[in-house]
């Protein structure tokens, strides 16, 4: 008995060797199959290794799988108790049970991160626990991938349409140093300001924004253009500097050292310098004003252009080095000299300039649209008599110099106003026109009638100029001023409705009624005069159409004559022809309400008008049920709020107004 158990302990030494040196490999090694097909719980579980070292005897067969050369790697995780019912338990193992197993014990699991060395037993028998040891291992740590942090991009002039551009900009704008919009336009202007900023921020200024230069932007310790401007090294006094009186010296070239941006509507000695050397190159005309209007922004994008610079009419740094340079060019007029000459019927942003410009010297007032009408045709001689300039009308080079000048004089008098601005109605054919014996005057007239009228709007204060009986520029102008301060239309002809309110007569002539298709002169004669109240647009040409039977109607309903039925009877024409006619802009009617249970003449008018449009079957004189489902009907057909009741704003509507 004793000799077999030897010879199963050395067999079983045996086979330890095997698997110390990797030789053999155990059946279970491959087999996963439990005992009656069931799955076996695996010896091993390879898992990722702790940093956290502990040293813990092991309790647990040797890791056949994870052991090369007798040192095992890696964690155990529960594994197989010895079977009972053999001698030692260890003839049996790694092969399944034949009997039932006993109850499996817990075992301490080899502690992750640690080398499992198994030593033999000095007489050769299998290694008890107590010579399995655990060597602690420090574990390699696992480097995520570092992404390397691409060199910006180069930002330099002539890059467009960039979001990054535009982002530079933004906060160029937010320091101080760049006032263009932020478009995303590498551009002069953007460049420039790079430059100023590069130089108040201590980087090298070459216009390019690179990774030191969008680093430091982006920073917290950016220096603003307001911090580097109050850094700045104070200027000499006159008491290091005495100013020499005696000789005469050429303009004075600015301090260059840093940037300098001059443009639109900036103010002082620099601009004064500035325009001196302008004018000295031949490139400005006029007085050194200290203010950088349109003629010196005019000026300096000549000078830009001449010398092949970015043209934006701004002296930034580049444009005031090569203006203060040697080698700077000159021009050979002023620009003035250059300006196109503006005039009745011209269009787009010059007149809209120009027209601004007058309504800041008081000549003109409300919007301006950028067309040259007869009321801006007026201004600008208004503008040309107080200057001493040739009245014109026209705004040349010699007008827009004193215009944009500083030294332009203000209007005292009446501005005039461009709401009424129409290019169109000077061209309108008046000839032959005449009513209660006035006959229209305009452009060209002359004799005894033009100089009663002179004389009459200098008594007024309308007019400056001689009583000569010739009907020019000062006489036209002084008509529109008129015509403009009494609601008529403004287009510096004296028809006789013009000449009515002018000289306060009033009509006593006794007049027959004209109605929708009739064709004379005595139509034509009313349609100028409608047109002079400004009820009346369309052709002067005496045929009572539509479009003068609605402005008829119009007239009416502005002076109260009823019935408003667009027939223009003796009681509206009288009112027509008289001085006391309301005309169209003086001011809104002001109805009274009528409602159910009103009668009269303004409820007949009502009627009338809704049975022309449809609304209503019979005239009854009544404001009755039949009356206000007839105006609900309108009303709902026009926008109006339904209410049943004739107001202001329905009867205008109704009347046709």
């Amino acid at each position: 008995m004793k000799r077999n158990a030897k010879i199963i302990g050395l067999a079983g030494v045996l086979a330890l060797c095997l698997l110390l040196t990797g030789c053999y490999q155990p059946p279970d090694e491959v087999n996963n199959g439990g005992q009656n097909g069931t799955t076996a719980t695996p010896f091993f579980n390879t898992v990722a290794p702790s940093p956290t070292i502990q040293i813990t005897p092991d309790t647990k067969p040797v890791d056949v799988q994870n052991t090369i050369a007798g040192i095992n790697i890696g964690q155990q995780t529960e594994q197989p108790t010895q079977p009972s019912g053999s001698d030692n338990g260890w003839g049996n193992w790694g092969q399944a049970p034949t009997d039932t197993p006993s109850a499996p014990s817990t075992p301490t699991p080899f502690p992750s991160g640690m080398i499992q060395l198994i030593t033999a037993a000095p007489d050769g028998t299998v290694p008890t626990a107590g010579t399995i040891t655990a060597i602690p291992v420090t574990p390699t740590p696992t480097v995520a991938p570092v992404t390397p942090t691409p060199t910006p991009k180069s930002l330099q002039r002539g890059f467009t349409g960039s979001d990054a551009v535009r982002a530079v900009q933004k906060r160029l704008k937010e320091l101080g140093f760049y006032k263009g919009s932020a478009d995303g336009d590498f551009g002069p202007a953007t460049e420039e300001a790079v430059k100023a900023f590069q130089k108040a921020n201590g980087l090298t200024a070459d216009g390019k924004v690179g990774e030191k230069t969008l680093a430091k932007m982006n920073g917290t310790s950016a220096v603003s253009a307001k911090q580097a401007n109050a850094t700045a090294a104070p200027k000499a006094t006159a008491k290091n500097n005495p100013k020499v009186t005696n000789t005469p010296r050429p303009t004075a070239t600015p301090d260059l050292s840093k940037d300098v941006y001059l443009e639109l509507n900036t103010k002082g000695k620099k601009v004064e310098t500035l325009q001196r050397r302008l004018i000295e190159l031949g490139w400005l005309e006029g007085s050194v004003t200290g203010r950088y209007d349109e003629t010196t922004e005019a000026a300096v994008s000549a000078f830009q252009k001449k010398a092949k610079l970015w043209v934006d009419g701004k002296a930034g740094p580049d444009t005031l080095k090569k203006l203060y340079s040697s080698s700077a060019p000159r021009g050979s007029n002023p620009i003035a000299s250059k300006r196109e000459t503006l005039e009745l019927g011209s269009e787009g942003n010059e007149v809209k300039r120009m027209q601004q410009k007058l309504k800041d010297l008081n000549y003109l007032s409300g919007s301006v649209d950028g067309k040259f009408g007869v009321a801006t045709e007026a201004a600008v001689i208004a503008f040309q008599k107080n200057n001493n300039l040739t009245a014109d009308g026209k705004a040349g080079t010699a007008t827009l110099n004193k215009l944009y000048s500083g030294t332009a004089k203000k209007s005292s008098g009446t501005q005039i106003n461009l709401s009424s601005d129409d290019g169109h109605t000077s061209g309108r054919d008046t000839s032959g026109i005449s009513s209660t014996g006035y006959i229209t005057l305009e452009d060209g007239s002359s004799g005894e009638q033009v100089r009663t009228l002179q004389k009459r709007l200098k008594d007024l204060g309308y007019y400056t100029g001689s009583v000569d009986g010739n009907y020019g520029d000062g006489t036209k102008a002084a008509v529109i001023a008129f015509q403009q301060r009494n609601n008529l239309k403004a287009d510096g002809k004296a028809g006789p409705a013009t000449q009515r309110v002018l000289y306060g007569s009033k009509s006593n002539i006794t007049y027959g009624s004209m109605r929708q298709g009739e064709e004379s002169s005595a139509v034509k004669n009313m349609q100028y005069t409608l047109y002079e109240l400004d009820y009346y647009d369309g052709a002067i040409d005496g045929k009572y159409g539509q479009t003068t039977a609605d402005a008829v109607r119009a007239f009416q309903i502005q002076n109260k004559i009823t019935p408003v039925d667009g027939v223009a009877g003796s009681k509206t024409l009288s009112k027509l022809y008289s001085s006391d006619a309301i005309p169209a802009t003086a001011a809104d009617p002001n109805y009274d309400t009528v409602q159910y249970g009103d009668t009269g003449m303004l409820v007949q008018d009502v009627q009338g008008c809704l049975i022309d449009y449809g609304y209503l079957d019979q005239m009854t004189g009544v404001y009755d049920d039949a009356t206000v489902a007839a105006v609900k009907a309108f009303q709902s057909a026009h926008g109006l709020t339904p209410d049943g009741k004739c107001g202001q704003n329905t009867l205008q509507v109704l009347f046709g107004y």
